[in-house]
This record gives C-alpha cells, structure tokens and sequence, in this order.
C-alpha cells in the first residue's frame, strides 16, 4: 500500500480559537498566565498509599526507552522511542506491529488516527534529536514507522512538546517549546483536509520558569518546570494529572499540580513494573480491548535488569466503586 504524498500547506496565522485555559505549574510557586478555570474537574477520591496494579507488559525491549506515546481515534497503537535511536509500534496486548525504525526521537507526543483516502492512518508527532518536529505514521500497510513532515514554520530547534484534542475539528492540538526560548508554549492545531496536511496557529503563552513537560487535561494545556514526562488521564467528569521526576515514583495531581501525591505500582504474577519509570502516557478511555478503566503506560527498567513497557490498571481512581 502506498500513502499519499501530503501536499503541506500552512493555513491562515490568524485565528480566533484559544488554545484553551493554560495553568502553569511547580512544586513552591504556581504560576497562572491566563485564567484557568473556576476550579479543577472533579476527580475520584485519591488517597495516600494509593497503589496500582501492573497488568500487561511488552517483551523485555532492546534497550532503555527515552519516551512512549499512545493514540487515540480508533484501535489504540502504542509508540516506544529509544534511547539508542530506533521507533517501534506496539497494540494494547503488547505485541510488536511491523518492524522497528532507526528514527533517532528525543520525545514522541501521542497520536490520532484519521483516514486518508482508503487508507486507516495513525499519525503520531515527535522530535528528531536535532530538533526538528516531524510526524511519524502507522498504517496497516506500513512496513515499519514512517517519518513525514508537517506543515508548521517553526519546526525546527523544538525542545519539548505534548498533545491533545481538538475541539475545533482538527486532526490533533500541538503545544512546544523551543531550545532558544523554553519559557514560551506555542500552540495550534493540525488537520487533514482532502490528504493534505493544514497548520493553525492559535497562541503563543508566556511562562515564569523553563517548561520541563507538558500536557492536555482536555482544553487545559498544563506545563511544569520540573517534571521529566507527565500525562492526562481523564475519564467523563474526573481528570488527574501524571508525572515523572528523576529518581522517584509516579506522582499523581487532581489540582492542576498545586498538590501531588505518590503512587505505587504493585507488581503482578508474571509482571515486574519499573522502579523508577522514565517515560509515561495514559489513557482513561480506550475504544477496545481490556482495560475498562482505561491504560497507564511507564516504560524503565525493572528489578531484573529488563528494559520493559507495562500496562498499568488505574480503574480504583478512574472507575466509581460499585455500591450495593
């Protein structure tokens, strides 16, 4: 199967849509640039010692993972970038999808699938280690993960990046930063019109600190100046925030990263999870598969020495206990 050539075309740089409320946060000093809501999306009861099951895992991998990233739209793919170069394309049960890529990524952001022509399409956006922002594909017709590019003027010298969905009908909303400027975010939304790939710009938003990660909590985009990697999980009504910092837990926020909480990883029978995870994604809703209370998903190294990517069940926090 071939994919077409996108035509890449940058749309009008001037546009009325938000990228929505901006909450910027840290461990001693919050910081908001916009207004941000009223109060936080109410979240399920978290409490202290809260510990997740480890569910699922990949085959012990190649090598230490730098990032992971999932898709949303359709079947659920998930991406697994190396530290040593390389791109590889998993399912929800762990397998391997075609064969590995020897795309060199400092970061890849989760993805949207779409339909081109025929064709299913699962377009996921990342960094080059010289910084270059770039698109890299799954299709069922893919031999292995395939890099394009996208239509966006500042695509080069990118630091950072994290995604989320566009409300205004796009394929995907993309927020980054630079290396010459990591206290600004800029974002804006990517679409597919008749195969060809179209960028809106939206905003450009100042910060008081370096952004380390960043992350949609629906149309809020949320920045830290410390943690390594973070992520939304959001089902329905409840949202909370996941992070990463070096040498530590996972931590968890159901206030915009104002407090954060620790959580555990309880090993399962055949399932040995990362002590000290260093890349993270989730998902609270998954069109298929089995994870009803939706996917958490560290990548690290476990107590055996094995490079791994594990499924967590975060149903105590996503799903409302049964009640008599």
């Amino acid at each position: 199967m071939q994919i077409k050539g996108w035509r890449l075309s940058a749309a009008s740089p001037f546009v009325n849509a938000a990228a929505g409320a901006i909450v910027l946060f840290g461990a001693v000093a919050c910081s908001r640039e916009e207004k941000g809501p009223e109060a936080p999306p109410q979240a399920a009861p978290i409490t202290a010692g809260l510990e997740l099951p480890a569910v699922w895992s990949t085959r012990p991998l190649s090598g230490p993972v730098r990032d992971v990233a999932m898709s949303t739209g359709g079947g659920a793919i998930l991406a697994v970038a190396y530290e040593r170069g390389g791109l590889d394309f998993f399912n929800m049960d762990g397998e391997q999808i075609g064969e590995p890529s020897l795309f060199r990524l400092k970061a890849i952001a989760d993805g949207r699938s779409t339909s081109i022509g025929d064709a299913a399409v699962t377009l996921f956006p990342g960094i080059t280690e010289a910084g270059d922002l770039k698109g890299y594909v799954f299709s069922p017709g893919l031999m292995a993960p395939t890099q394009i590019d996208l239509p966006i003027n500042e695509e080069r010298d990118i630091q950072g990046l994290c995604t989320g969905d566009s409300t205004a009908g796009g394929l995907i909303r993309i927020a980054y930063w630079t290396m010459a400027n990591s206290m600004s975010l800029t974002t804006g939304v990517l679409s597919e019109v008749n195969g060809d790939l179209t960028w809106t710009p939206e905003a450009s938003t100042q910060t008081d600190f370096p952004v380390t990660s960043c992350v949609f909590a629906y149309d809020t985009l949320v920045a830290s100046p410390r943690s390594e990697d973070s992520a939304s999980l959001t089902r329905g009504k409840y949202s909370a925030l996941l992070s990463l910092e070096q040498g530590k837990p996972i931590q968890i926020s159901t206030d915009y990263g104002l407090t954060t909480m620790d959580v555990g990883v309880r090993d399962g029978i055949t399932i040995q999870a990362p002590r000290n995870p260093t890349a993270i994604t989730a998902q609270g809703t998954l069109p298929a598969g089995g994870f009803p209370g939706g996917v958490v998903v560290v990548a690290g190294e476990n107590a055996s020495g094995e490079h791994q990517v594990v499924f967590i069940d975060p149903s105590e926090i996503t799903l409302e206990p049964v009640t008599e």
